[in-house]
């Protein structure tokens, strides 16, 4: 999916959050774990692995099938 962050992010006293305000990328959404617990929004980048969470996220759309 293409998910766009919010801009601002909702949290306080995080200056060095700044340079993710409304940017654009792509992610995945997991689902739930079998016990309920939401994985969250996850993303694979040069400066390795993360997650956002959902209160972060300003919408998202799903992208193409590749081409065959």
């Amino acid at each position: 999916m293409l998910v766009q962050l919010k801009d601002p992010l909702p949290v306080e006293g995080r200056d060095d959050l700044e340079r993710w305000y409304g940017i654009p990328f792509v992610a995945r959404h997991w689902g739930l774990a079998k016990d309920g617990f939401d994985i969250g929004w996850q993303f694979a980048a040069p400066v390795g692995q993360g997650g956002f969470p959902d209160k972060w996220i300003a919408g998202w759309v799903h992208l193409p099938e590749p081409p065959k």
